[in-house]
């Protein structure tokens, strides 16, 4: 990974690069390519058109082999998503947000690198990533139904991760042991969570780590903790809000 896509993350908006491209709704405007950002749902048409309009996409996003990564900025459902999972040469797919249930057809995109689900509070189970060791980077943000992560720490090849809550809901987490077995991270994100044991102990672990970002709604003792690990430089390396607001001299 690149020091920006560490700093930033590998999803990071870079609208100099057209990353990601603009949004389309229809397959007509649809330019062979690498890279396909799509806007199906959510849209000011009535039920029938909006429905056609997904099949048709479903229909026809298996064909589209030299897709390599895809985007979907408006809502996911499940037929959406196993569709997604049809794409055998993604190798990254980007979820702004979901309805989807069920993670299980992930396992058919052996070339996948890169994932992001955003707020999907109906997850059920997150067992499948403890058959995807071939990931890169994993962002995951309001699993309403999931507070243990175990599933995760078998990806071995991980580099980026993120356990992060809404802007509205925090993400509960019961500890973060799974975590600290991820000894490759480069960067890790907290936002708006809960842990369970209020612990950062695991991610001692990390020595790789070189960005940490995380809500302050834990004690100033755990922040100091991160000061121990070698490379850190980007995100929480001050033990607190306060000292934050002192180095800027603000009261």
């Amino acid at each position: 990974m690149t020091d920006e896509q560490i700093r930033k993350g590998f999803w990071y908006l870079d609208r100099d690069n057209y990353w990601p491209p603009h949004a389309i709704t229809y397959s007509d405007n649809f330019e062979p390519g690498t890279e396909l950002n799509l806007n199906i749902t959510q849209l000011t048409i009535g039920s029938s058109e909006q429905k056609k309009l997904v099949r048709q996409w479903c229909d026809r996003l298996p064909s589209l082999t030299t897709v390599k990564y895809l985007w979907f900025c408006s809502r996911v459902n499940q037929e959406m998503f196993e569709t997604a999972c049809e794409m055998e040469n993604l190798e990254g797919l980007y979820i702004k947000w979901s309805g989807i249930k069920q993670l299980d057809s992930l396992t058919k995109l052996k070339k996948l690198k890169h994932l992001h689900i955003g707020s999907s509070a109906q997850v059920e189970s997150i067992k499948v990533f403890g058959k995807m060791n071939w990931l890169t980077t994993l962002n995951l943000e309001q699993l309403n139904k999931i507070t243990d992560f175990a599933d995760i720490a078998g990806l071995s090849e991980l580099e980026g991760l993120g356990l992060d809550g809404s802007i509205l809901t925090a993400q509960k987490i019961n500890t973060l042991k799974p975590v600290g077995q991820l000894t490759g991270l480069k960067y890790l994100t907290l936002s708006n969570t809960q842990i369970k044991d209020k612990s950062f102990e695991p991610i001692l672990n990390l020595k790789e780590l070189i960005r940490f970002n995380s809500s302050w709604n834990y004690p100033v003792t755990e922040f100091a903790k991160l000061k121990r690990l070698p490379n850190l430089k980007y995100g929480n390396i001050e033990t607190s809000w306060k000292e934050i607001k002192d180095k800027m001299g603000i009261k």
